[in-house]
């Protein structure tokens, strides 16, 4: 009878059956597990740690990286077979495997209210796009969008530029390896002391970081050849004002570019991830760029893979 009631109280958590879910699709690491769920990662590693020590998933390493999968054993829960007392190290025993039977269907049919599996699609498709992980299996060794990036600054001339809304400095320090000079914006004093943190670590002292509005910038008229915007229009609350300020302050013959999304009705990212609009429709922001006083204005949606959740939309436009 304890056994039973230990199994029921280890599936009776409502954040491991979360993790279950998840990893029953897809092998994944702790910090991948966090990002989605968007708890403590010190709470994810504890219910890791619990559900591995019952023997429902399973830890190896690839690289640097220890994914968790479930655990070959939770296969004869789907047969009729005895499944003994669960005597090999770490293994189920019968009454877990009797209670994960009882549990699976009702996880793989519960609604996903939390929004985990789309977020499950994202964190697999940054796993592709910036290397390293599972995916890179289907890739030829070392291949990732980064390695790409710093293969094309050989084409770009010396320009100076700013990334409106910039979080952890990412793209402006991608920016700095071919720019003069970079201008990185954000309101997010949090997300400035990273960037400035992973500028020192590049040792790029060509970039600085100001915490400023990007809707009523403080830089002056003329000022870069180049404006970006990756993924931050959706987060403002007035993205027209913040494209005719990235026009300001861009030279004559200065290119803006954007990088954004199409419109979605995923609406857990309004609370999980601060989205302030749910995409933008194509040729609302051809207007945008054009009543900014843009031309040459050139957008394009992504090509879409199979299975995921948003769409992107980049776009390139000239002062």
């Amino acid at each position: 009878m304890l056994d039973l009631a230990n199994a029921l109280k280890l599936l009776g958590d409502d954040t491991r059956l979360r993790i279950l879910r998840l990893v029953a699709r897809e092998p994944l690491n702790v910090s991948e597990v966090t990002s989605i769920l968007g708890l403590a990662q010190s709470g994810i590693s504890r219910h890791l740690s619990l559900l591995k020590q019952h023997g429902l998933v399973e830890e190896r390493r690839e690289g640097v990286w220890s994914y968790y999968q479930m655990a070959p054993l939770l296969k004869l829960a789907e047969t009729d077979v005895d499944e003994g007392d669960g005597d090999s190290a770490g293994a189920p025993g019968a009454d877990l495997l009797a209670a994960w039977r009882f549990v699976k269907e009702r996880i793989a049919l519960a609604k996903d209210r939390d929004h985990d599996l789309a977020r499950l699609t994202e964190v697999l498709r940054g796993r592709e796009n910036f290397g390293g992980g599972l995916n890179e299996k289907l890739l030829e060794p070392g291949q990732s969008w980064f390695a790409w990036s710093r293969v094309l600054q050989f084409l770009l001339p010396p320009v100076e530029a700013i990334d409106l809304g910039c979080g952890d400095g990412t793209i402006s320090v991608e920016i700095s390896r071919f720019a003069r000079r970079v201008v990185g914006v954000d309101v997010n004093p949090r997300a400035l002391l990273a960037a400035r943190k992973r500028a020192e670590r590049e040792r790029r002292d060509n970039v600085i970081f100001k915490e400023d509005r990007i809707e009523a910038l403080s830089e002056p008229d003329a000022s870069f050849d180049l404006a970006v915007f990756s993924q931050s229009l959706h987060h403002m609350q007035q993205p027209a004002a913040g494209v005719r300020q990235a026009a300001r302050v861009l030279r004559k013959g200065g290119r803006l570019l954007l990088v954004d999304l199409a419109p979605h009705e995923e609406r857990w990212v309004i609370a999980k991830l601060g989205h302030i609009h749910l995409g933008f429709e194509p040729e609302a922001l051809r207007v945008m760029l054009a009543e900014a006083g843009l031309g040459q204005i050139v957008l394009e949606e992504v090509h879409q893979r199979r299975g995921e959740v948003f769409r992107v939309l980049v776009a390139s436009a000239v002062k």
